[in-house]
């Protein structure tokens, strides 16, 4: 009796041991998914025009736009961004930006007071029926792009949008192991908060 239950005892700590070991090595793994899964890339095809959504005081989206006007991608590309009090509108200087990397001035076009993705969607879907512009490459944050797509889409559903967000690597986020990050962990937390909003058509 006395081997019995020691063997009974073995077995329970190798079952908690695996499921530890388990738990240890996949709780990585599904954490990661849902970070994975803000991101939207799609393939690339040539467009009307090449947008940076603005809120990236990197200008990593800028720098994106500019380097996909260089491939030939599209010919125009689009700024967008807010009005500061202090006289700076992130509009122009993402402009003045994209000029200084190659891209043409002419060519560059700006979307002003957008406070939010919603509003931005707006008003390059009004901009894009002005110019008869059908296609637009729109340029984001990695953890960003999945939402943008979401809204701009549901904007103007007979225009055709793809998603080539900027690449998800340090300083700016990461979707591995963002957990471990406090700036990671506070974007993409604040991020599925904003989805929980878009979806119920609040503030984007």
């Amino acid at each position: 009796m006395s081997f019995l239950r020691q063997s009974k005892r073995a077995k329970k700590l190798l079952v908690a041991a695996v499921c530890l070991l388990l738990a240890y090595f996949l709780t990585p793994v599904l954490l990661n998914q849902p970070a994975h899964w803000l991101i939207r890339e799609d393939q690339l095809a040539r467009a009307d025009v090449i947008v940076a959504l603005g809120g990236d005081n990197r200008c990593n989206r800028e720098k994106r736009a500019a380097e996909l006007y260089r491939q030939g991608w599209a010919n125009k590309v689009v700024v967008s961004g807010i009005q500061y009090a202090w006289g700076i509108h992130t509009a122009e200087a993402g402009k003045r930006y994209v000029v200084s990397l190659g891209v043409a001035e002419s060519d560059v076009l700006m979307i002003r007071d957008t406070p939010n993705t919603r509003v931005e969607a707006m008003a390059l879907e009004q901009l894009m029926r002005e110019r008869g512009w059908r296609s637009a490459i729109i340029v984001t944050s990695a953890f960003h792009s999945r939402r943008a797509m979401y809204t701009v889409e549901r904007a103007a559903r007979d225009l055709t949008f793809h998603s080539s967000p900027v690449a998800p690597e340090a300083p700016e986020w990461q979707p591995d192991r963002w957990w471990s990050r406090r700036g990671d962990m506070f974007i993409t937390a604040r991020e599925f908060v904003s989805w929980t909003n878009t979806l119920v058509s609040g503030w984007q």
